[in-house]
């Protein structure tokens, strides 16, 4: 059975959980939800899945590119939708799961915009 490691500190949609799925057939999930300063913190959870779905920032999402060692790292995509309140007090923004990604690299080039 696929084993997917669920990096987020939110709980796995169930649009997120039937598109996978869709996609795995059935599967079991590991979530990490806390705070990392670097993917390597999660070698071992890394390891021992074969699928990293992950929400992190790029730096982060970088590293576990390198760490899966050719496994899919997948991050969901989402739309923000605003919903207007009926009574006009104050809007509310849904996220909105429209599809899995896969990411394949990830390159940062810099140069100097200032001094």
């Amino acid at each position: 059975m696929t084993k997917v490691l669920w990096f987020s500190r939110h709980t796995m949609s169930d649009e997120q959980l039937a598109s996978l799925k869709r996609k795995l057939g059935e599967f079991s999930m590991v979530q990490v939800n806390e705070t990392i300063q670097s993917a390597r913190e999660l070698s071992k959870e890394i390891d021992e899945c074969d699928i990293l779905a992950i929400v992190a920032p790029i730096g982060l999402q970088a590293e576990f590119l390198r760490l899966a060692n050719g496994k899919p790292v997948i991050t969901a995509v989402s739309e923000r939708v605003i919903v207007k309140s009926e009574d006009g007090s104050e809007d509310k923004v849904n996220f909105v799961f429209k599809c899995w990604e896969q990411l394949e690299n990830i390159e940062v080039v810099k140069s100097l915009f200032a001094d």
